[in-house]
């Protein structure tokens, strides 16, 4: 008795192309309308030819379509690359949330800020810069006072999010000797571009523009957004690299105001 590869002429290692091509050459060679006007005898031969190549095709579709199986240690070994690879990304996904809040400045040399963390507890390093209108700022014009910086980028998605915060913080507390000062990194960013931000996000405090990398080299920043809260004596007493807690700066701004008897 005929195999169903044998009936439709093809190899058992045949593919699923191939098998459609030679069940359509069977079924035209043998199609009913080629032998209606040969004797009935003939007509029930190509019949049951007919029926041979349908059911040898059909009993072959399943398992030309179904993926090869391998030998027991390919199996094996398929199956452990699988789980390798499910599990890197199991882990990916796990990282994902920690880098979220950082953004990495074009310019900068590593993502890394332990080396602003090093200057907390230090007298916070002097600077000039220009504001948007071309005035001048230093941190020296703040003596006295507690003062937030943040070094910022309008293409930073962190920077952007955390800025409603900092807006709060320096509406709340600026009456109180408390100031924002937002340190663009101009130097990697489009001054219209920052202008446009200060316009859209209502920015209140004011914007210093960082045309060098000046302040970012003076305060080692190599990660967008960092933050540095600087009491009234002007060192530095905290350090945040990524968006900033809200709620816990508020609470330390509260404790440098009190600290020099002034009451929020």
């Amino acid at each position: 008795m005929a195999t169903a590869y044998e009936v439709l002429e093809i190899s058992p290692k045949a593919s699923r192309e191939e098998l459609e091509a030679a069940y359509a050459t069977k079924r035209a060679v043998y199609a009913a309308e080629r032998h209606a006007n040969l004797p009935d005898e003939m007509q029930q031969l190509a019949a049951l030819r007919r029926s041979q190549i349908a059911e040898a095709y059909m009993s072959l579709r399943t398992a030309v379509a179904s993926p090869v199986r391998l030998a027991p240690e390919a199996e094996r070994r398929r199956d452990r690359e699988t789980i390798l690879a499910l599990l890197l990304l199991v882990v990916i996904a796990a990282l994902v949330p920690l880098f979220r809040d950082v953004a990495v400045p074009a310019r900068s040399v590593q993502a890394s800020g332990a080396e602003a963390a090093a200057l907390q507890a230090n007298v916070a390093p002097p600077f000039t810069l220009s504001t948007l209108d071309g005035q001048q700022v230093s941190l020296a014009d703040y003596t006295g006072q507690v003062v937030l910086l943040n070094l910022w980028a309008t293409w930073c998605p962190p920077c952007v999010r955390e800025t409603p915060r900092l807006v709060r913080l320096h509406e709340t507390y600026k009456a109180q000797g408390f100031a924002v000062l937002g340190i663009n990194t101009t130097y990697q960013d489009a001054r219209g571009d920052v202008e446009q931000f200060v316009r859209d996000h209502a920015v209140s405090y004011p914007i210093l523009l960082d045309t060098e990398d000046a302040f970012g080299s003076a305060y080692r920043a190599r990660v967008l957004p960092t933050s540095y809260l600087i009491d009234r004596s002007g060192s530095i007493v905290q350090v945040r690299v990524g968006e900033i807690d809200e709620a816990q700066f508020e609470e330390q701004i509260v404790e440098l105001l009190k600290a020099s008897g002034k009451q929020p």
